[in-house]
């Protein structure tokens, strides 16, 4: 996707872009010689170009999510999908669950029990993948650890989502796209969350279960609907670009009652 693109490249806004690829120049080794736009634009395509293959190559991802607008970042996805961190974060009355999904599987962070290892976990993403992040986790996750610094590129799926056309709360997204729950979990916690803290706070274990099951359900959730979503812009916003394969999420299913267990079977401080 990123070689289809010219929109990080200073001076070309996304009519510019547009106009190239309505040209059938659809990626940056497609740029022929002689005048494009114009002699000063030209000279910053052929610049910007240069430096993008050099940065692509190096692995830099983050040079892209700095020249591009956020809601852009959707464009970085094929290449970081790896190296991307799917994220959820539950919290009330000063207690915090965070999900996560990553290449090395699904994990749970617990206040009070592995907390403290969610920043280190993170260090080698070069993405990470929310869904209202940008509002709600992120904000929580900076004031939790003042020292963690969260990759440069970040694909809130609220705001991509509701750009592809579909909008909603993850929770309605997802049955619209095809993402059951298991029924114990498929209605939103709304109206019983207050119960559910009350009741892992006075030592309800099943309560705080749940409420893991549940987190880790939304964060591993986020990946296909990452793909999704970016599969839906592609075909909106016609750009040249192939499709993503969407993750199958039996295996997943699997993994995540997995990172259940061990999140009470692993007590460190």
């Amino acid at each position: 996707m990123l070689t289809a693109s010219f929109r990080h490249i200073r001076g070309i806004g996304p009519l510019r872009e547009r106009q190239l690829w309505l040209r059938g120049i659809r990626s940056w080794n497609e740029v022929p010689e002689g005048t494009l736009l114009s002699p000063a634009l030209d000279g910053r395509l052929r610049e910007g170009i240069a430096e993008s293959r050099e940065r692509l190559a190096a692995g830099d991802l983050a040079y892209f999510a700095r020249a591009l607008p956020e809601r852009d970042h959707f464009r970085i996805l094929p290449h970081a999908i790896e190296d991307t961190g799917f994220v959820d974060v539950e919290t009330a009355e000063g207690f915090t669950v965070i999900g996560i999904l990553d290449r090395d599987g699904p994990r749970s962070f617990l206040h009070g029990r592995h907390l403290h290892e969610f920043p280190p976990r993170t260090a080698a993403w070069k993405m990470i993948v929310t869904f209202n992040g940008s509002a709600a986790d992120l904000p929580h996750l900076r004031a939790l650890f003042p020292g963690w610094h969260p990759p440069a590129a970040h694909l809130d799926l609220c705001h991509a989502l509701r750009r592809a056309g579909e909008r909603g709360s993850l929770k309605q997204i997802e049955a619209r796209l095809g993402l059951p729950r298991p029924a114990r979990l498929a209605k939103p916690l709304a109206a019983e969350a207050a119960f559910l803290w009350r009741a892992q706070r006075a030592g309800d274990a099943a309560a705080l279960r749940r409420l893991v099951e549940y987190n880790l359900t939304d964060a591993f959730h986020l990946r296909p609907l990452a793909e999704m979503a970016y599969n839906l812009l592609v075909r909106r916003l016609r750009m040249p670009a192939p499709e993503l394969p969407v993750t199958d999420r039996g295996a997943l299913l699997y993994d995540v009652s997995k990172a259940v267990e061990r999140a009470f079977t692993s007590r460190q401080g």
